[in-house]
């Protein structure tokens, strides 16, 4: 039965407009292709099926930062209900996660994309797991 199960982990971003890469592959365990690419922060679907995507991040937001926008996109398109955000009024430090359940096609991609991430966003781990695999 094919599987894949993967984690990158980023210690601290605050760039925007842009995927979030990754410092290390935390875990990586499949028998297909694809896979995570750290450097791009782009997964890659070796297998059709219904895939679990989990994210968590920090966030330390001052009062003149912008809110913190985060979002899942699969084949580069955003998923608006993904939204991930973060904002403070005053000086804040924040955590959060996400889960989501996606059908990918073999070749499909996910990434996690920072609208903006100019506040400081820290701690990211990505992980993508395929819970159901489709039959060929």
């Amino acid at each position: 039965a094919p599987f894949t199960h993967v984690c990158g982990a980023q210690s601290s971003i605050t760039t925007s407009g842009w995927p979030i890469s990754y410092d290390s592959l935390l875990y990586s365990s499949t028998n297909v292709e694809g896979g995570l690419d750290i450097n791009t922060g782009q997964f890659t679907a070796g297998w059709p099926g219904t895939y679990t995507v989990t994210w968590s991040l920090r966030t330390d937001d001052d009062e003149w930062d912008t809110v913190a926008a985060i979002y899942l996109r699969k084949n580069n398109v955003i998923i608006e209900e993904s939204l991930h955000q973060s904002a403070s009024s005053g000086s804040m430090e924040d955590q959060g996660g996400r889960t989501l359940l996606a059908h990918l096609d073999r070749g499909d991609t996910m990434n996690l994309f920072c609208q903006d991430c100019s506040a400081y966003v820290y701690s990211i781990t990505f992980c993508v797991s395929l819970s159901t695999y489709d039959f060929e």
